[in-house]
């Protein structure tokens, strides 16, 4: 095995690696004699088939898996030899055509790309002092994010019969879009729920079906954007002929025992501590990585 190191640029090294067929060869017939105990084959004892015919039926599996420690352990023995510390995972290119190295017909060569840690004169830190705020998790903290997961279950009720719909409203309705009186492939949908404000369909659709109610019927005229993903509909004008089914107002669930049974949990009061405990990992993490910044700052 021939070892050597053809790049040394600032923090990156190269080394070419060359291993001979006759070390390929035997280091294959070592790992045959490893498996040959436990090869169980039809027409010979357990633990007797032949080297050879194992060698004719997995010889080109077994030795990539030598090919494969192989390199493994070569990178590893020349950073070790060259006193190198990686940064990172070494690079493998092979030279070699790795079908004729697997099949016994080449040498296995490749270079070895690896970035190393730099070297630097250790610092006296016996004298530094670094802050590290502790904080206190509050209630009001608590309640903020309990709030915040109350809104993220909303629930949609149907709104008294004859009431108009509103900002956050869940509009349900049946539509067909058509472009110059065709209707196009995509452009229709049935119990389509539209929660006016979300931005999730196209400039002007949500809009127009502001101050709508249960029964009506409307003609939303709107203009798909140039950039819209869809080339075929990309700056065309659009008109979608929709009828509402139902108006839905949002209602947040109240904050209480059968909330947090609904998110699987037995009781509020377990509910405000997997919450405090999150709040307080969040703030931890936030507080470490800040006495971090301020030690590389003081290094």
């Amino acid at each position: 095995m021939e070892v050597t190191q053809t790049k040394a640029e600032g923090l990156s090294r190269t080394f070419a690696v060359k291993v001979p067929v006759s070390e390929l060869q035997a280091k294959l017939d070592a790992r045959i004699e490893e498996v040959r105990p436990q090869m169980r084959l039809k027409g010979f004892r357990p633990g007797k088939v032949p080297a050879a015919h194992v060698r004719k039926m997995y010889g080109r599996d077994l030795m990539g898996e030598v090919i494969d420690k192989l390199v493994n352990e070569t990178n590893q023995k020349a950073l070790e030899e060259n006193s190198l510390r990686p940064a990172g995972q070494p690079n493998v290119e092979m030279e070699a055509d790795i079908e004729k190295v697997v099949s016994g017909q080449a040498d296995l060569s490749y270079n070895m790309h690896v970035d190393v840690m730099p070297e630097f004169t250790p610092v006296d830190v016996s004298t530094l002092t670094i802050e590290r705020p502790v904080a206190e998790i509050s209630d009001e903290q608590i309640e903020e994010a309990l709030k915040r997961i109350a809104e993220q279950n909303i629930k949609y009720e149907a709104r008294p019969e004859g009431e108009v719909s509103q900002d956050g409203d869940a509009v349900i309705v049946d539509f067909v879009g058509k472009i110059d009186g065709e209707a196009f492939d995509g452009g229709s949908a049935e119990q389509q729920a539209v929660v006016l404000g979300s931005n999730r369909f196209i400039p002007g659709f949500e809009e127009q079906l502001f101050g709508v109610k249960a029964g009506d019927e409307k003609e939303l005229n709107v203009s798909f954007p140039e950039d819209y993903p869809a080339a075929n509909l990309a700056g065309k004008a659009a008109v979608f002929e929709t009828k509402v089914h139902e108006v839905r107002a949002p209602q947040t669930p109240e904050i209480n025992d059968e909330f947090a049974t609904g998110l699987g949990l037995e009781s509020l009061e377990q509910l405000r501590g997997l919450v405090k405990d999150q709040l307080q990992n969040e703030h931890t993490a936030a507080s470490r990585s800040k006495a971090k910044r301020n030690l590389l700052d003081k290094l």
